[in-house]
């Protein structure tokens, strides 16, 4: 995919305005879908928005709801029969609440909710540094202390997660989640459906492949595949291609 800054800049401008004058944009609830406690978190996230959380939706229906006061539903057909009761005079919006390296089912869940009629958001700690010229995706979310610097650009639903930082001339292609405390140096790739675990350090330049996972405190010092897995300091493959 391309992620260069024509394709996303439309895309992270109207979410941007989206989460700070929701008044504005007409948008007055959203809703969750995925209800563990990456819901928790986004809850908190969006808090000052002034965005009321109408429902929340997952499809395993072990799961138990995150909130008292909020509505869980289970699948699509939980999803299809609260769409058709809703208000349709109320625009709404949605986030996907699904972390870890599950980036590929994350922008399949938001496309499912896209081509339904709801309004992909950006979610933005209030914490959270984002540079006035940093492009961010539709379905995006930046949390508690994270840092997206000067030139860098995020796909649809990335996850820039509590205390990491994105530095300048970073691209992220769809999907990708940076975990907690991990650091991305300036100019570095990272390809759709990435994952960079907790603590992880990239060096300026490294490309990450498409699908691949860097694990908790690994320091990459060069490209790293697609599908492959990197561990360690300096980070060695331990699965090639998925396998």
């Amino acid at each position: 995919m391309n992620i260069g800054r024509s394709s996303l800049d439309l895309l992270g401008e109207v979410g941007r305005l989206v989460q700070a004058m929701p008044d504005e944009t007409g948008l007055q609830e959203m809703i969750l879908w995925g209800a563990t406690g990456q819901a928790k978190v986004l809850r908190e996230c969006m808090a000052a928005s002034g965005i009321r959380l109408a429902a929340v939706f997952d499809n395993n229906p072990q799961v138990q709801a995150p909130f008292a006061d909020v509505p869980l539903l289970y699948g699509s057909a939980g999803f299809e029969a609260w769409l058709r009761l809703r208000d349709q005079s109320i625009p709404t919006g949605f986030l996907v609440a699904i972390g870890g390296s599950r980036g590929r089912e994350r922008i399949e869940v938001q496309d499912y909710l896209e081509t339904s009629g709801l309004a992909p958001l950006i979610a933005t700690h209030p914490t959270a540094f984002v540079a006035r010229n940093a492009i961010v995706g539709a379905g995006s979310q930046i949390l508690a202390n994270a840092a997206v610097c000067v030139d860098a650009s995020l796909g649809r639903g990335c996850i820039v997660n509590t205390g990491a930082t994105v530095d300048h001339d970073c691209r992220l292609g769809d999907g990708v989640h940076i975990g907690p405390g991990a650091h991305l140096a300036g100019e570095v790739t990272v390809e759709d459906f990435a994952t960079v675990f907790t603590g992880a350090m990239i060096v300026p330049g490294v490309r990450i492949g498409e699908g691949a996972v860097v694990g908790a405190g690994a320091v990459v010092i060069r490209d790293v595949h697609a599908r492959d897995t990197v561990v360690g300091n300096p980070a060695r493959t331990t699965s090639i291609h998925g396998r």
